[in-house]
């Protein structure tokens, strides 16, 4: 199965505003060089956006940021023209990673009840559809669970929340080849279902390249590009063959002696 088969068509263009990173800088430490630099981009509301970058590139502290979790200083995030951290703002907003937290000591139940009560665009009857489809009982204990269990667990959170703006952040960590292809296609089809906007931060770009509708690649704390897949993926192409994602990634961000030492394994 390839993911061109999840091309299901997407909604029409919005008027909404969308997320907007505005001379972003961000550290964990004034000790430490900054995890995000004087980052500036806007991702188009009702966009399937995909943040890629190699290990430490910033992209889990840039999702984290853009759902009021962290505060910037300096810089500024807003979604739809409104501060992040404002409490209006963050209802509307669901951040999912393989940290997301759940409590431990009591029933899926407890955690999905939570989400419901904060959070107004829950839907528990798809939520109710998505635990029977990746095999999951509400009456589990997240400790009782595998990796890959509670990541499809943590996937059902942010797809069930339907929240206008969801930030997945690796959440197919630890979920075998059959889960993973299930939740892009339930992504896909509830996308289309309920336009929002969606930010996917992932190492399989191959897997995910064919979902999105707007890209944005990090390194080091610095974005290098950001536009439409198809117009990035034809700038970085050569010799008549159109590159993948993961070439253009690997075209930003590989060092001279990567590429000696690749060009060595080549031949």
């Amino acid at each position: 199965m390839t993911t061109n088969e999840y091309a299901i068509g997407l909604p029409e263009a919005t008027t909404l505003s969308g997320l907007t990173l505005d001379g972003l800088t961000f550290s964990y430490s004034p000790f430490r060089k900054p995890a995000l630099e004087d980052i500036s981009l806007h991702v188009p509301a009702h966009s399937i956006t995909g943040i890629f970058g190699r290990n430490g590139s910033g992209k889990s502290t840039l999702g984290m940021l853009a759902a009021g979790m962290l505060h910037s200083a300096p810089g500024q995030v807003t979604w739809e023209k409104k501060p992040v951290y404002e409490k209006p703002t963050m209802g509307q907003i669901a951040y999912i990673s393989d940290a997301t937290p759940t409590f431990e000591d009591e029933q899926l139940r407890a955690t999905m009840n939570l989400w419901a009560t904060t959070r107004s665009t829950w839907d528990e009857a798809y939520a109710t559809e998505l635990l029977e489809a990746f095999g999951l009982s509400p009456k589990a204990h997240p400790s009782k669970l595998s990796r890959g269990q509670l990541s499809a667990f943590h996937a059902v959170l942010g797809l069930a929340s339907r929240c206008p703006l969801t930030i997945f952040d690796e959440v197919h960590l630890g979920m075998d080849a059959v889960v993973r292809d299930m939740f892009y296609r339930a992504l896909l089809a509830d996308y289309t279902r309920h336009p929002r906007t969606i930010l996917l931060s992932s190492h399989l770009i191959d897997e995910v390249e064919q979902l999105l509708s707007y890209v944005v690649f990090l390194d080091h704390g610095h974005l290098l590009e950001e536009g439409d897949p198809d117009d990035i993926r034809a700038r970085h192409s050569e010799g008549g063959e159109l590159s993948t994602l993961t070439d253009v990634l690997s075209s930003l961000t590989l060092t001279d002696t990567q590429r000696a030492f690749l060009g060595g394994v080549s031949r």
